[in-house]
């Protein structure tokens, strides 16, 4: 016994652990040997238990197109898509040297091909006959003349339509003098399509330094050219060129005048600023004063000429008129 009277503690021994059972091999199922052989017998696993099954093997999935035909050699396994290449990879290029020469060879023929497609057509629309402007059609000209106009780009001439100056065409062309407005195109094939818009001349002065002929002035009292005599529809301004106070004063008047009373209107004659007068073509006469209100007195002139036996209008002071026969 220990000092204290107390027995030494015994060593517990842990129960060793269980052996696995090894499954039971695939063979011929065991025959009943007699009574006495119980090493034979296998233990019932329910209350119906019948004889015992060989376990079915475990096949993995797609064996079927994995297990090679006798005599073939074994196929690496397919994942994600062909033999050999993950699923998503792509393609690589081909490793055949000849292969990849035609290939490369290909490419540059495209490029090739490309390229002299490219510089033809640049060439046939920059530098050939094919699309040279042959014709210059003219519109509107009706007092320039189509023939002014068309000179002024003859030297565009038998040039392809991309290389034609149209800016240097609109430069000359509004230099003419009834030009107010020009636009040019390019039309199809061998044309070049030339748009002007004229100007409107609304008074006919004297001709300066008693030239002979008149100055045809437009709505802005620009000078647009001189002429023999005025043109149909436009008033003639009839002033002693010396008084250079009622030029100014019947020139203004003129320009002003609206273009349903300026159609009637056959002369303008000024003794003085204050005194301008309208001579009308069916023998008519209207006293106009000076330059100012003049829509107004030309609104006053329409509501009393058409009466019976006005052969005079005073509208110099508007809101008065006065008529006479």
């Amino acid at each position: 016994m220990s000092p204290a009277g107390r027995r030494p503690p015994v060593p517990v021994r842990r129960p060793a652990a269980p052996r696995p059972q090894r499954a039971p091999r695939p063979g011929p199922d065991p025959v009943e040997a007699g009574p006495s052989d119980h090493a034979l017998r296998l233990p019932e696993t329910g209350p119906a238990a019948g004889p015992a099954t060989r376990p079915a093997p475990r096949t993995e999935p797609h064996a079927e197109h994995q297990r090679p035909h006798a005599g073939e050699p074994a196929r690496p396994p397919v994942r994600g898509g062909r033999a050999g290449r993950p699923s998503g990879e792509a393609p690589t290029a081909p490793r055949d040297p000849a292969a990849r020469r035609r290939l490369v060879w290909r490419v540059v023929g495209v490029a090739v091909l490309v390229v002299a497609v490219v510089g033809l057509a640049a060439w046939a629309l920059l530098f050939s006959s094919l699309t040279a402007l042959r014709d210059v059609e003219v519109t509107g000209a009706d007092r320039t003349g189509a023939p002014a106009v068309q000179e002024a780009a003859a030297d565009q001439l038998g040039l392809p339509l991309l290389r034609v100056d149209t800016g240097a065409v609109t430069a000359r062309v509004e230099r003419l003098p009834w030009v107010a407005s020009v636009q040019v195109h390019r039309g199809f094939a061998h044309r070049l399509e030339v748009a002007v818009v004229e100007k409107t001349p609304v008074a006919a002065v004297p001709a300066p330094g008693g030239a002979p002929g008149v100055v045809l002035l437009d709505g802005d009292g620009v000078t647009i050219t001189t002429a023999d005599a005025a043109p149909d529809g436009v008033p003639l301004v009839q002033v002693d060129p010396s008084r250079a106070d009622a030029v100014r004063a019947a020139s203004a008047v003129a320009l002003a005048l609206p273009v349903s009373l300026r159609e009637q209107v056959s002369a303008v004659t000024a003794t003085g600023p204050d005194d301008v007068r309208l001579a009308l073509r069916d023998g008519k006469e209207v006293v106009w004063g000076g330059p100012g209100d003049d829509e107004l007195k030309a609104r006053v002139a329409a509501l009393l000429l058409p009466r019976d036996g006005v052969r005079r209008v005073d509208v110099s002071a508007p809101l008065a008129p006065a008529t006479a026969p």
